[in-house]
C-alpha cells in the first residue's frame, strides 16, 4: 500500500506527458466546444497560457506539468474538453468515481484519498426542450479536494482517446479559470439556469466523493427556472 505522495511520485512528473491506452468501456466516452468560464472572481493564480488568435475560441490555461507546480498554484479545478455530445452527467460521475476508487484502494490514509466535490457538465438546454434530445456542450468542470488529486486525474486522462463510434475525440485537460469549491459555489449559486430539469445544474458534493461513497447525493447549484431557454442573438 502506498501513500498519496508516493503514488504521485511514482508517476515521474519529470517524464514526458503520459497518454493512456484506450479502455474497452462504454462509460469512457467523451465533443469539441472550447469554452472557458467567466473572467471574474478567480481565487487562484494560474500559469498564463499562449494567446489564441482565433475569434471563436478563448485561450485555455495549461495544466501544470508536475504535482509540485499544481500545489504551488493550488490548482484543484479542471476543465475537461473534447467530450462527445452523447455523454451524460451520470457517465462523467461514473468515470470520476472509478478513477478515485482505483487510486484510493492503494492509499492507506483516508485523509490522502482522491476526492471530488464539484461537477458541472453543461447541457444543450434548447435541444432538450425542443428536440427532446440530451446533448452536452463538449466540456465539463470538476473540482478535486487537493491539487495532488487533480494532478492524478490530469496524468491519467490527458490525451486519452475515447472509445466511441461517433464524436470520437482526444480528451484534453486544462486548469479552469476559476479555482476552488468556494469560488465555484459563489459563482454558480446566483446563476440562472432556464431548463426543464434540475439535473442539468452544477452539482456540489460537500463531503466529497471518493469512489467508495457512490450513494452520496449532490446538491444542485444555481437558480432553476422551468421553461424554454432564451434564443441567443
Amino acid at each position: 500500500m502506498f501513500t498519496m505522495q508516493q503514488r504521485v511520485s511514482n508517476l515521474n512528473p519529470n517524464a514526458k506527458p503520459f497518454y493512456p491506452q484506450n479502455r474497452n468501456s462504454s462509460h469512457y466516452q467523451f465533443h469539441n466546444n472550447l469554452v472557458t468560464m467567466p473572467s471574474t472572481q478567480s481565487t487562484a493564480k494560474v500559469p498564463k497560457s499562449t494567446k489564441n488568435t482565433s475569434r471563436h475560441r478563448r485561450s485555455h490555461i495549461p495544466f501544470p506539468n508536475t504535482v509540485e507546480e499544481a500545489e504551488a498554484f493550488n490548482i484543484t479545478t479542471l476543465m475537461i474538453r473534447n467530450i462527445p455530445n452523447q455523454f451524460r452527467f451520470e457517465d462523467l460521475l461514473h468515470i470520476l468515481d472509478e478513477h478515485c476508487f482505483e487510486i484510493n484502494k492503494t492509499v492507506d490514509d483516508p485523509k490522502e484519498w482522491s476526492k471530488f466535490d464539484f461537477v458541472y457538465l453543461p447541457m444543450d438546454f434548447r435541444k432538450h426542450a425542443v428536440e427532446r434530445k440530451i446533448s452536452n456542450l463538449g466540456y465539463a468542470f470538476v473540482n478535486f479536494t487537493t491539487p495532488a488529486a487533480a494532478f492524478m486525474f490530469y496524468r491519467e486522462f490527458q490525451g486519452f482517446a475515447w472509445n466511441v463510434t461517433v464524436n470520437g475525440k482526444i480528451c484534453k485537460i486544462n486548469a479552469a479559470q476559476h479555482q476552488g469549491k468556494a469560488t465555484l459555489v459563489r459563482i454558480f449559486s446566483h446563476k440562472i439556469f432556464r431548463c426543464k430539469s434540475r439535473k442539468f445544474l452544477p452539482m456540489i458534493f460537500y463531503k466529497g466523493r471518493d469512489g467508495l461513497n457512490r450513494r452520496m447525493t449532490g446538491t444542485p447549484l444555481g437558480i432553476h427556472l422551468r421553461g424554454l431557454p432564451f434564443t441567443p442573438k
